[in-house]
């Protein structure tokens, strides 16, 4: 029995040309459905499988369309005119929690590790290792019982209100359910299978990326292969009225939007005979959840080694210098307890108030000084280690932009050394808004013992470490 429980949905829908669209973002729902697990279907089976066609046209039988999938065996295809409404989910940061380089890096580190290009061998995305170290079998969440009556782990990496989702549309027998992602079908899909097996998942279909025109096409971007296979599974199923596509990248979003409109007009434009498509597209909140930072650091130091390896193979006049990992000291600061942290943003109420995805929430450290201070300077502070009590003292913020407290040290002999004349806690900010804009605060409203916003706390003089990586932008030619 399934038990789906909906709060708080905001839509926001548009009509344009010949579609309907609506843009929605989910909250919460639940079920308490599973499936058996998927199993992969060998390279030899797709190349017996496998027809180049075009996918502006529909694909003559129910082979072409389960070439595009990983699963085996295959789930036979329900007939075209059974389905009515086709569901596409995303997996990365939609369905599952999947992982993304975390602030033990430095920023420009964290863009070479997102960048494809930059090393040798791929970048975060295109390392199967990383996705592997997200599988724990050893979970000790709850278990879910399957309908074969196995138990499964059910990791506390999938994002629930999505796979509550997934699970209702599987009940449907009029909805095609679609895992559709732009991992690489020949670097991800025993990965990807054994993570939707461990849960039970059934999808119809398990789409992911072609690197090499295995089907006839080649795609340039994630973009261009998703919106080819949605051309392709609208023109097969051209009874289908509706189509839904859950996405966590705005970017993606806005993209299929547009896509709906066109696919529409050009429906007309090609005297098609089928129902117009209503397009909804629901911005799904990103979720994802950070690697030990121990095995982070593991996966970084491969592909920095891959990288160094596969240089060595290359022409010397074309070979970058080495990729290195370096520790380096972003901050000297009053670090506070993550407790305190937590703390602090309950008391001013910024998590309940602020739009999580605009917003970065800090409160994490008081800061001394950039970078390294010097021996004396760490000796004047009484030490890496040293422990000073703190109070709140006034709350401010800057046209709706960051949000700060000021504190100050608790004894009227105890002397500390910050950054800003006032002892200064950020803590959040817009995510296109530099720290900085703390100096733009003017209004300050104080707060006094007994003003629920008053808090008492010990925060310890640290070193800020973080992570660099040096990695030479590499010149081809050509």
């Amino acid at each position: 029995m399934t038990c789906i429980r909906q709060s708080r949905i905001s839509r926001l829908s548009r009509a344009s040309g010949h579609s309907s669209l609506r843009f929605s973002r989910i909250t919460s729902l639940c079920t308490n459905e599973t499936r058996e697990p998927l199993h992969l279907i060998t390279a030899g089976d797709h190349r017996a499988r496998i027809q180049a066609m075009d996918s502006s046209s529909p694909p003559k039988d129910a082979a072409a369309v389960l070439a595009w999938s990983i699963a085996a065996p295959p789930k036979p295809l329900p007939a075209i005119n059974q389905i009515k409404r086709i569901c596409v989910i995303d997996f990365d940061n939609t369905l599952y929690r999947s992982p993304v380089p975390s602030n033990i890096w430095d920023g420009p580190s964290i863009g070479i590790l997102r960048d494809r290009d930059r090393l040798l061998g791929g970048g975060w995305w295109q390392t199967p290792s990383i996705l592997d170290a997200t599988v724990d079998q050893r979970s000790t969440c709850p278990s879910v019982a399957s309908q074969g009556g196995h138990e499964r782990r059910y990791p506390d990496r999938w994002n629930k209100p999505i796979v509550d989702i997934a699970r209702t549309v599987d009940q449907n027998i009029h909805t095609l359910n679609v895992l559709l992602t732009g991992r690489s079908r020949i670097l991800f899909s025993k990965t990807v299978l054994r993570i939707l097996g461990n849960a039970g998942f059934n999808f119809d279909l398990v789409v992911l990326k072609q690197d090499h025109p295995q089907l006839g096409h080649e795609f340039a971007t994630t973009m261009d292969f998703k919106k080819c296979f949605i051309s392709m599974i609208l023109n097969y199923y051209h009874e289908a009225e509706r189509i839904s596509i859950y996405e966590d990248r705005p970017g993606h979003s806005r993209q299929f939007r547009d896509f709906g409109d066109e696919f529409n007009k050009s429906c007309i434009r090609d005297s098609l005979v089928r129902p117009q498509v209503r397009f909804d597209v629901i911005q799904v909140q990103p979720a994802h959840r950070d690697l030990d930072p121990l095995e982070e650091i593991k996966q970084v130091k491969f592909m920095l080694q891959r990288h160094n390896r596969l240089a060595q193979n290359m022409d010397a006049s074309l070979r970058p210098l080495p990729a290195k990992l370096f520790k380096r000291v972003c901050h000297t600061s009053y670090m506070l307890h993550p407790e305190t942290t937590h703390r602090l943003l309950v008391k001013f109420r910024l998590r309940q108030r602020l739009n999580t995805r605009e917003v970065d929430f800090l409160g994490r450290y008081i800061p001394i000084k950039m970078g390294k201070c010097e021996p004396v300077e760490i000796e004047n502070l009484g030490g890496i280690g040293a422990q000073i009590q703190f109070e709140t003292v006034s709350f401010g913020s800057y046209n709706d932009c960051i949000w700060a407290v000021r504190v100050r040290p608790v004894g009227s002999n105890v002397v500390v050394s910050t950054m800003n004349a006032i002892p200064t806690i950020v803590l959040a900010k817009r995510t296109d808004v530099a720290e900085s804009f703390l100096q733009r605060i003017e209004n300050w409203e104080d707060i006094r013992p007994g003003d629920p916003r008053y808090l008492r706390f010990s925060a310890t003089v640290c070193e800020q470490l973080r992570l660099q990586i040096s990695a030479p932008k590499l010149h081809l030619g050509g």
